[in-house]
């Protein structure tokens, strides 16, 4: 038995989707209640949805039609209609592999995704090697009775998984999966979440729910469980410490501006309205620059936020970017009393994230998505692949005042993480949680790290951690909110691998200073005023979060004591000492994006505390 439907409906565009279940060893009790279950995920796609339902699997789909919009329904198949495939996201390179592909298979449509499909039949596991793109897919093979989940190779598209009594359950959002069985709070994710400000792959805030790594395949087969495979990885290579001459600098910011035209080039594809992200900082208004000029004489629109504050506000620069290549600007303001919509921020999210771009994150999209537009390219990326924070700059050791004097004392990890934002050290979070660490599932990645400097190993954390499960999180779960598709060029895993290979001095230099080397690159494309200015987070003041009413409602005893999440006698000292110093406040508004993301999962879930959180022994 086989059935497959696809169908379309009228009412807009949307982000995709996909959800099912698996079970390689036997009949699935109830695969038609697993395809309802797709309603869960109707914001991702109500423009059409499909799922393909057999006696082992169900593959559920929604879809924003990008590419072929006429046609390109999923699930899609092969010629015989034994391998079935659903995906999230974009294949930028379609058009070159089913060139490479076409002599070989026939294909059905022009939706990207199909190439996979293909090149499964071909490759097996290694159907990715020559794919450039964005993905949470799924992939099941019905006669080897196989199935496969991936991630794209920076962690831009999300997918999570369950395995429980032989089926394995996948979705595109935790609310895919936590509907048919009661969660509970996983205490060792809100260790990870104190210590990173995030929950690193595989951990999710749920026990038992998992997210797929970054760069992985989950493989499914008859008679074992799960096995993760690995396919890609982010690594800087070694650096000697070689201090490149003027030609030499030239010719790296030459082949870096050609390496990021390529990777904005590739992402402007599409059948739908498309605009740009646009603060003025440095990454945003680089791939900005790059799309304008490639589009012209089209013009082309830019989104910015801009606050009343006018140390944070950056839309006066923005403006200035925006009209030296003749754009529409669209400036959307964000005003203290919005920080009220924190908790429903959240609840899209569907993780803690510390970060104080939630919201202005949100806004942005809620602004793009009021123009019409479906797709945007972002400047996400950036900093973590040249180094743009100010954490980085205890590692250069060759800039002026500058030595590693604790090289030997501190591990890689815990020396990428001394400087971190919104995060609590380890003796705090013992403190909170009463339970330790465990770092065990990092040792490997500490391995690799081992044999980089510092700046090398800080980046390396910096890719395989924060930028999967913090910064894609943010930038996919709320653009999907908003029925849009974000592309961030910066996180072209090409681009990625170049970057990893520049030497680490034209990263910072004491004429540029941070992001050095992308700064010259863009010569000639930016105005001074963002070619010299200094690093600035794209941020809300934390203080609309950490001393406004948003604290005295989350973080007062009571409610502290309540929710279970933390000791609420240490909260109490963190809110004594807010106005003292901006370390406090920074910890009180983890605390703030903690309980309202707790709040919100509640509501969304229809939990009691005792059900959601079993505290651990303190």
């Amino acid at each position: 038995m086989m059935i497959y439907f696809s169908g379309s409906n009228e009412k807009g565009l949307t982000m995709c989707g996909i959800l099912g279940a698996c079970s390689p060893d036997r009949h699935l009790s109830s695969p038609l209640a697993t395809a309802a279950e797709l309603d869960r995920l109707v914001h991702r796609g109500p423009d059409s949805q499909g799922w393909h339902i057999d006696r082992h699997a169900v593959l559920g789909f929604r879809r924003l039609a990008i590419i072929d919009r006429a046609g390109g329904g999923q699930p899609l198949y092969n010629e015989d209609e034994q391998i079935v495939l659903t995906i999230n996201g974009e294949v930028y390179n379609h058009n070159d592999l089913r060139e490479s592909l076409a002599g070989s298979h026939r294909f059905r449509s022009r939706v990207d995704g199909e190439v996979l499909v293909h090149a499964y039949e071909q490759d097996g596991l290694k159907l990715l090697d020559n794919a450039v793109g964005m993905w949470a897919f799924t992939l099941w093979d019905r006669r080897e009775h196989r199935l496969v989940l991936g991630r794209d190779r920076a962690g831009k598209k999300p997918i999570y998984w369950r395995y429980r009594d032989g089926v394995l359950r996948w979705s595109s959002e935790l609310r895919g999966l936590v509907g048919d069985t009661l969660p509970t709070v996983d205490p060792y994710a809100i260790h990870d979440y104190l210590r990173f400000g995030y929950i690193p792959s595989p951990r999710t805030p749920w026990q038992g729910i998992n997210k797929l790594p970054a760069g992985h395949l989950l493989v499914l087969e008859r008679g074992t469980p799960p096995v993760l495979h690995r396919y890609w990885a982010a690594k800087p290579e070694h650096d000697d410490g070689h201090q490149p001459d003027d030609a030499e600098t030239g010719q790296w910011a030459g082949k870096l501006r050609d390496n990021l035209a390529q990777a904005v080039g590739i992402r402007l594809e599409s059948e739908v309205p498309m605009g740009f992200l646009l603060s003025a900082g440095l990454d945003s208004a680089s791939v900005f620059a790059i799309g304008a000029k490639r589009l012209a004489p089209r013009q082309v629109t830019a989104f910015t936020i801009g606050f009343a504050e006018s140390d944070i506000d950056e839309s006066t620069i923005a403006a200035e970017v925006a009209s030296r290549w003749s754009a529409k600007h669209i400036l959307r303001r964000v005003s203290e009393e919005e920080a009220a919509t924190l908790e429903e921020v959240l609840s899209w999210v569907e993780e803690p994230i510390s970060t104080d771009a939630l919201l202005p994150t949100d806004r942005v999209f809620r602004s793009v998505r009021a123009e019409g537009i479906v797709t945007v390219l972002a400047g996400e990326g950036g900093d973590e692949l040249f180094a743009g924070y100010s954490k980085f700059k205890r590692a250069c050791t060759w800039l002026p005042g500058r030595s590693e004097v604790d090289n030997g004392v501190l591990s890689p990890l815990d020396r990428y993480l001394r400087d971190e934002e919104f995060v609590f050290v380890p003796n705090e979070i013992k403190l909170l949680l009463g339970c330790d660490r465990d770092d065990r599932r990092f040792s490997c990645m500490e391995d690799e790290a081992s044999g980089l400097d510092t700046l090398g190993q800080m980046l390396l954390f910096e890719q395989r951690l924060r930028l999967p499960d913090r910064i894609n999180l943010r930038l996919d779960k709320l653009s999907m909110a908003r029925s849009l598709e974000a592309r961030a060029p910066f996180m072209d895993h090409r681009l990625m691998e170049f970057a990893g290979r520049i030497p680490r001095r034209l990263l910072h230099d004491a004429e540029y200073g941070e992001k050095a080397i992308l700064r010259r690159a863009m010569g000639g494309l930016l105005p001074s005023s963002v070619i010299r200015r200094s690093k600035a987070p794209f941020r809300a003041p934390d203080r609309w979060f950490a001393t406004g009413p948003a604290a005295d409602d989350l973080l007062d005893h009571k409610s502290v004591s309540e929710a279970g999440l933390v000791d609420p006698s240490m909260v109490s000292e963190l809110r004594r000492r807010r106005m003292e110093d901006r370390g406090s406040r920074e910890r009180l508004y983890s605390l703030v994006i903690l309980h309202s993301w707790h709040r919100a999962a509640k509501k969304m879930f229809d939990l009691t505390d005792q059900e959601c959180y079993p505290m651990l022994p303190r």
